[in-house]
């Protein structure tokens, strides 16, 4: 039976602290560990950009890759391996984290190489460039054996809606790429449990208060305004009611946070409202643990599905949301509640969106989308008032999560559809059609330089290259090109090159690819170990004039000698 074998150009690692704890790269994260905890397939095959990214993925990766005994079926490669690998390997499918990086590029480079499909997460889909992807998927490149995977009926509508608006001003149809609707997970398996009262004495609460929580970064312009839950709050606070409303979460924008406390003080609800910022993994179970309830006022088209609603539903806490985007398929009125939302049409907003900053307009529309705060203050009260409602409506929401957003149903998911493209999987029309939006080098820029390597140039070994070949120095290479200057390599046509000879004689001696050769070639002749050698034409003119062996080199080799030229 062959292999399976699953691919990725992403490296999927722990989201950062601060700035770098959003959604997309939290849920990738989560999904590359439930990946490789319940996966079924053979191997894992990785194509990172360079040597240093390797390094960052054996680092963030390596310790829980060991914990869970996948290490040994986890490769890694670098980008310049993929003709060779998918030449060598029947691969399964590639995955992206993502829809826009890669995505369409991988898809005409499969056109042209191989018989896999190409399938990516969708994530915020609110962004102007993202309609640059969309068109080169008009283009080309994607076919029906590749797939959008959306994490809700929502962000499908929104792609049909970007793909459509595209087709009817280019008047042709739309990709044919597949949207399958498989929600995000969360692995319940993995969560790290706290009980109520340890998690309240980690933060110093009061055992005796109901707590909401909202979650999320604090972010009014790609996450959502808070302003609206503590007016809200405000209108429902009496004295000597036990509530206490925390808002907890990365915080994106410093000066959002000072404005939300400056409004929790002028509302008169401060000594009741606590700001947790830049959690650790152990604080943040902390807090789901301590809750009574979970709240988001989403109000921001970046949003498009919501995994902080799986935490909250896995960790056993109703939810009281807005009625926006992916939350309305999570939250059924068994587990929580939703608030209504209200927006309008704004013509200057798409019509100057191309010509705007991503962050005033996602500002601009985040503004404009309200919540009802008077069914929000009912919804708050409700939560806080009633806690066994809280209760038996958690035990529901935890049932929920475990039925169709843990992770160890939504691999398996994920899986069926892998696993349906490639047995399904056709090549596209025109799918031998070169990538329209690739720049080529070498065709762009060619004109730049006085001339072109062929294989007429004769060259030889200049006296620097035959005093490093006799030396035991090794050349200092800039970062990452170790790579493509093989020192063994790099020996052998140094001493191919003793006397004078062709370039195409050195590159029929390659033993790998011509290309790779031609490359060491070139690198060779601009760090002075191999030289042109001149000839004269019949007029008696000099072409191709010797380099001057008299300039000097300085370089500490790895035994610390220097070589001078």
């Amino acid at each position: 039976m062959a292999k399976l074998v699953w691919a990725s150009l992403d490296d999927y690692l722990p989201p950062g602290k601060g700035f770098g704890c959003v959604g997309r790269s939290v849920a990738n994260h989560a999904f590359f560990q439930a990946l490789m905890r319940y996966g079924r397939f053979d191997e894992y095959h990785f194509f990172l950009a360079n040597g240093s990214h390797r390094r960052a993925f054996e680092t963030g990766h390596g310790g829980f890759l060991e914990s869970v005994g996948a290490s040994k079926k986890v490769r890694l490669f670098d980008r310049l391996d993929l003709p060779e690998q998918v030449s060598k390997y029947d691969y399964t499918v590639f995955h992206q984290g993502d829809h826009i990086t890669y995505f369409n590029s991988l898809c005409h480079f499969r056109n042209r190489s191989a018989s896999f499909p190409v399938t990516a997460f969708i994530h915020s889909l609110s962004y102007q460039s993202f309609m640059s992807t969309y068109l080169q998927m008009t283009l080309g490149g994607v076919t029906c054996s590749d797939a959008l995977i959306c994490s809700s009926v929502s962000g499908k509508k929104v792609l049909e809606n970007c793909f459509g608006h595209i087709a009817r001003q280019l008047k042709r149809e739309p990709p044919s790429v597949q949207m399958e609707v498989i929600p995000l997970g969360v692995d319940g398996g993995g969560m790290y449990k706290l009980s109520r009262r340890a998690a309240r004495k980690r933060l110093g609460l009061d055992e005796k208060e109901v707590i909401g929580l909202c979650f999320g970064r604090f972010s009014d312009y790609d996450k959502m305004d808070l302003f609206p839950l503590l007016q809200a709050f405000q209108m429902i606070l009496r004295a000597g009611r036990p509530w206490r409303l925390i808002l907890a979460g990365a915080v994106h924008v410093e000066a959002y946070l000072e404005i939300l406390k400056l409004w929790a003080r002028v509302l008169g609800v401060s000594n009741r409202v606590t700001f947790l910022t830049n959690l650790s993994e152990e604080e943040k179970a902390a807090v789901y643990g301590a809750a009574d309830f979970f709240t988001s006022v989403s109000d921001n088209p970046q949003e498009t599905f919501g995994i902080t609603l799986l935490e909250a539903m896995g960790w056993g806490l109703p939810l009281l949301v807005s009625d926006f985007d992916g939350y309305r398929e999570i939250v059924t009125e068994d587990v929580g509640r939703r608030i209504a939302t209200t927006w309008g049409d704004f013509e200057p907003f798409w019509k100057l969106s191309p010509l705007m900053d991503e962050v005033t307009l996602h500002r601009y529309l985040g503004q404009s989308v309200c919540v009802d705060v008077e069914g929000l203050a009912d919804g708050l009260e409700f939560f806080f008032s009633d806690p066994d409602r809280c209760r038996e409506m958690g035990m529901a929401a935890r049932e929920r999560f475990l039925r169709l957003y843990d992770s160890r149903v939504i691999i398996p998911r994920l899986e069926a559809l892998w696993t349906r493209l490639k047995e399904g999987f056709r090549p596209g029309p025109g799918a031998s059609c070169e990538d329209p939006l690739a720049m080529k080098a070498f065709p762009c820029f060619s004109h730049y330089v006085t001339q072109t390597l062929s294989h007429e140039m004769r060259i030889r070994t200049t006296r620097f290259g035959r005093s490093l070949l006799a030396s035991e120095v090794r050349y200092p290479l800039l970062s990452g090109m170790g790579r493509l200057v093989d020192p063994e390599e790099t020996g052998l046509v140094m001493a191919q090159a003793m006397d004078p000879c062709s370039v195409g004689q050195i590159l029929r001696s390659a033993e790998h690819q011509e290309w790779k050769r031609r490359y060491l070639i070139l690198w060779m002749l601009k760090h002075g170990l191999l030289q042109f050698v001149p000839h004269t034409d019949r007029e008696g003119n000099r072409h191709a004039p010797e380099q001057d062996e008299t300039s000097p080199l300085l370089f500490a080799g790895d035994t610390g000698r220097t070589v001078h030229r």
